[in-house]
């Protein structure tokens, strides 16, 4: 999975439990449906089916990553993921019994043992993230790095109120004290006496910005390995390219393998790639053919819009999309990004645009090969030649195709600047895989109720 989901014994027992609710939830379902009975000819269908959709919930609810939640997420982040996660087990089942032919297997059934799941689930779910985010506290920290930056990451950390951490000091350059200090956080010291500062205020955890060199990042966390504080440590490139390094041995010399590489098969990607676009074309062409007629009826100018951007290696092509913007909306201004509450944008395009759906004419991108189901979002010449010329590696996102969806679009928010991003799409780049790939697709289903994330 894209991000680090080591099972524990907690894992364990969550998946368990989990197991024996969705099961506990049909037989309710049957219970109430019958009159709390268990008639053998329509509760034997679902007996047979008990292995498999045991299964199916099980790997719903890893896609969305229901067994690596963090207590510094916020609660309607694993809400959606419980609905959706059994909502497709739901679909599942149904298919089941279509495949085996137990037909005897009541609708209702599901309809009602779906809705107990998701209390009983919410429930259970609910109280394990009170206990985590209890158990974890209030984490005091330092943020070390230079001026601006650190000012900034210092902000986001208390802006985010589930982060769970309390900046009680900077640690920056004297003479970027100016423009870091402020009334909201205090400068405990400078760069050259970080050592003496970590030692000697009481804090839980150090973060590290990515501006700091490679060396003085180096002592910082061998410093809060040895003084037992817990090092954060933000990417930037080079760390983001040492993801699933290869520990090999020459000799008695370890040695990292860092490789060019770029997941499974592109030939096994682009198959999957056809396979879901054409799919997905089919299904929804009346809903764009709805969608292109209230367009045309909402505003003047053509329904779709077409735009020149960058693709694998860094190739030009024209994208599809349904138009959400008023004619000529960049005539007087050139190349600007659109923002949440974009004044050009059209009646209906605002709704579009909110739910995803202008995104639907990318599919043509797809099954041409301009475009991946999964993968960075392709940028703009205009901005892809500023990004390289600011952001050190940019360039590198142009190895793999660009996406409808991707990383960005699931862990971002709509403000979530160039340089974070660019940390998703090469996570992405070292990552991906068929099993990434449905993850992603599926979280961005999430993503769709999720007004904050990045569009």
């Amino acid at each position: 999975m894209w991000l680090s989901d080591r099972k524990t014994g907690r894992s364990i027992v969550m998946m368990i439990i989990d197991v024996l609710i969705i099961n506990i939830g049909i037989i309710l379902a049957y219970l109430i449906r019958f009159n709390f009975t268990l008639p053998p000819y329509n509760f034997e269908p679902y007996l047979q089916l008990f292995f498999w959709i045991s299964l199916g919930s099980l790997f719903f609810f890893n896609m969305y990553q229901l067994y690596s939640v963090s207590p510094r997420t916020k609660w309607d982040n694993q809400f959606y993921s419980i609905v959706l996660a059994v909502s497709l087990t739901l679909m599942l089942s149904i298919s089941l019994t279509y495949i085996s032919a137990n037909y005897a297997f009541p609708r209702s059934v599901f309809l009602l043992s779906g809705l107990i799941q998701v209390i009983l689930l919410t429930i259970w779910r609910y109280f394990l993230w009170r206990a985590a985010k209890k158990s974890l506290g209030v984490q005091k920290a330092v943020i070390i790095g230079n001026g601006p930056e650190t000012l900034e990451m210092a902000e986001r950390f208390a802006e985010f109120s589930e982060s769970h951490i309390e900046i009680i000091g900077i640690i920056s350059e004297k003479d970027s004290f100016t423009e870091t200090g402020s009334e909201k956080f205090r400068v405990v010291g400078s760069l050259d006496e970080y050592e003496q500062v970590i030692n000697s205020i009481v804090c839980d955890v150090v973060i590290i910005t990515p501006s700091l060199d490679a060396v003085l990042k180096e002592k910082i966390v061998c410093l809060c390995y040895s003084s037992g504080k817990e090092a954060f440590l933000i990417p930037a490139l080079y760390e983001v390219l040492l993801v699933k390094a290869d520990l090999n041995l020459i000799d008695d010399i370890p040695v990292f393998g860092v490789k060019n590489s770029n997941g499974e098969s592109i030939f096994v990607k682009r198959i999957l790639d056809l396979f879901v676009a054409a799919a997905a074309f089919v299904i929804t062409l009346p809903v764009m053919a709805l969608i292109g007629l209230i367009i045309k009826v909402d505003s003047p100018g053509p329904i779709i819009y077409q735009q020149e951007r960058v693709t694998k290696g860094g190739k030009l092509f024209t994208l599809y999309k349904f138009r959400t913007m008023v004619q000529d909306a960049e005539q007087g201004t050139g190349p600007v990004f659109a923002c949440e509450d974009d004044q050009r944008a059209t009646r209906v395009g605002r709704i579009l645009r909110l739910s995803r759906l202008d995104e639907l004419p990318q599919l043509v991108n797809v099954i041409r090969g301009d475009m991946s189901m999964v993968g960075p979002r392709p940028e703009r010449p205009f901005f892809v030649e500023q990004y390289v010329k600011e952001i050190y590696g940019y360039e590198n996102r142009h190895r793999i195709k660009p996406g409808i969806t991707g990383i960005a679009q699931i862990a971002g928010k709509y403000n979530t600047g160039p340089r974070e991003k660019l940390v998703f799409d090469l996570l992405y780049a070292k990552r991906n895989n068929i099993l990434v790939d449905l993850q992603i697709l599926l979280q961005t289903v999430k993503v769709l109720f999720m007004r904050d994330k990045a569009s």
